[in-house]
């Protein structure tokens, strides 16, 4: 992986590509401001720049763009390219799960679960977003709640309840 502010050499199909990649992008195609974006943040076909990784994904998270949402999160979540910014990684999980993402359900109930990214601990709401994603059939989201019903944890217990989500994360 190239360095940022080294200089790389580039095939021309990856020059190409990176081109109409860029065009699109720059005429607000959300999906080409993501792919520009991990483009950068990965240093595929362009110098590794994190900060226009951010810019074009900040891009593509204004119209709504799920991946671009969650990639931010993740990024203000983990200090990568940018600050770790909690409040910000929170935001941006929630928008995308308000959205109908099942990776942010998830993550947004694990959230209220275990009280990360400045979220107060919130079992029910962790049990409605667990069960939004698991119910779109998010193996992750239907072993937790399977979990969570079947220790009684914050949720009074339920076996076969537990059972029913464990064996279709099992599938």
């Amino acid at each position: 992986m190239a360095e940022q502010g080294t200089t790389a050499t580039f095939n021309p199909d990856q020059l190409k590509a990176e081109a109409a990649v860029r065009k699109a992008a720059k005429a607000g195609n959300a999906e080409a401001q993501f792919r520009l974006g991990v483009m950068y943040g990965n240093g595929d076909g362009v110098a590794l720049d994190h900060a226009a990784a951010v810019d074009w994904f900040e891009k593509a998270a204004a119209q709504g763009h799920e991946n671009a949402l969650i990639t931010l999160a993740w990024m203000f979540a983990n200090g990568t390219g940018v600050d770790v910014d909690e409040d910000r990684a929170r935001e941006l999980y929630v928008t995308a799960a308000e959205a109908g993402s099942t990776k942010a359900q998830y993550v947004v109930a694990t959230m209220y679960r275990f009280a990360q990214y400045g979220m107060e601990k919130d079992i029910a709401q962790a049990v409605d977003w667990y069960l939004k994603a698991a119910n779109q059939g998010m193996p992750t989201a239907q072993f937790a709640l399977g979990k969570m019903l079947m220790e009684g944890k914050g949720v009074m217990q339920d076996d076969a309840a537990a059972l029913q989500w464990l064996s279709l994360a099992h599938v």
